[in-house]
């Protein structure tokens, strides 16, 4: 069995994932115990992607499978065909524009090893030039957390210093499978709905203060190039999924108020700040679809402790920007307003 997966879908990106599998087929791990698979999501840029894959995959035919996707899927489907065909004992996630340290596999796998942990996760270090050479860079604060109580996965459920992202993170693939994990697809922000789910069962999880994932800041990245008018509501699309996922699976009353708190924050709250900053605006009537909402799943969240103990600035000003809407008392949004949503 091969250590460690890497799944990286690719879209159009002829130009960067070269960097990303070479960086992977340099790991310190060594290649016999890597397993990458490069999933093509139906790329369209004259089949130059597809014709880089192929090159690799013919060079590396011990450790790279390729599958190329009829359909684009996006990346959470991308990500969930990978998954699908990963035979490592662990699996992680890496976009194509990003790259890995070289001592990214073999610090996280030992790591996930030494502590029996059925999730790693790791810091990332932002940049913005792709022929810099980047070292290692460690902090002092690793910690384990052992989710055998409800009171520590409710901690954990709620501590935002490790974010929902997929990319920093390695996970027991067994775990995953057993748990039946897999990301939302056709959507754009699909993180939280493969995350939140990993931090519900996770046994033991395990925080790495090292800086082992290199995120790209590139102009043509999913989340700087998109027409975000057209995908505006895709995050809380996929929370509201989330959320009646977890209801039939029947998780969902056992840490109610510590999803209703990240649904508030991260499904409504962040989604309605980053189409701000993304320079959109929201009609009345889509400020009446999300109060009414707000009203429906969570009618209680102004009494919710996490809500009310909010100490983050950011958050605290998104939370009373929701409050403020919700006592302008807007009525239900008509039926043209939920198609739209939809």
């Amino acid at each position: 069995m091969k250590k460690v997966s890497v799944i990286v879908p690719c879209y159009n990106v002829a130009g960067y994932l070269d960097k990303c599998i070479r960086q992977i087929l340099s790991q310190s791990m060594g290649t016999e115990y890597i397993d990458l698979i490069l999933v093509d999501d139906a790329s369209t840029d004259g089949g130059e992607t597809k014709k880089l894959i192929q090159r690799y995959e013919q060079c590396y035919p011990e450790i790279i499978t390729a599958v190329f996707l009829e359909e684009n899927m996006k990346q959470g489907g991308a990500r969930n065909v990978g998954v699908s065909y990963a035979g490592g004992e662990y699996i992680t996630f890496c976009d194509a524009d990003d790259w890995l340290l070289e001592e990214t596999l073999e610090h996280t796998y030992d790591a996930a090893k030494e502590y029996d942990a059925d999730m790693v996760s790791f810091e990332r270090k932002y940049v913005n030039r792709r022929d810099d050479f980047i070292s290692l860079e460690k902090g002092d604060g690793n910690r384990l957390y052992e989710l055998d109580i409800p009171q520590a996965r409710k901690e954990f459920l709620v501590n935002m210093k490790e974010d929902l992202s997929s990319q920093n993170k390695l996970f027991r693939l067994s775990f995953i499978r057993e748990n039946q994990i897999a990301f939302a697809e056709h959507f754009f922000m699909e993180e939280a709905s493969f995350t939140i789910p990993a931090r519900l069962y996770a046994k033991r999880s395990l925080y790495l203060d090292e800086k082992l994932y290199i995120c790209y800041l590139s102009p043509e990245s999913t989340m700087r190039s998109q027409d975000w008018e057209s995908r505006k509501w895709d995050n809380l699309q996929v929370w509201l999924r989330l959320m009646e996922e977890l209801s039939i699976r029947g998780i969902l009353e056992e840490y109610r108020q510590e999803l209703e708190y990240l649904f508030f924050s991260q499904g409504i709250g962040w989604g309605v700040t980053y189409i701000f900053q993304k320079g959109g605006i929201l009609t009345k009537k889509e400020w009446e679809f999300l109060t009414d909402i707000i009203r429906k799943m969570i009618p209680d969240i102004r009494e919710n402790p996490y809500v009310k103990c909010e100490d983050t600035p950011l958050n605290k000003a998104r939370n009373d920007l929701l409050f403020a809407a919700l006592d302008m008392n807007f009525t239900v949004a008509d039926e043209m307003t939920k198609e739209r949503i939809k």
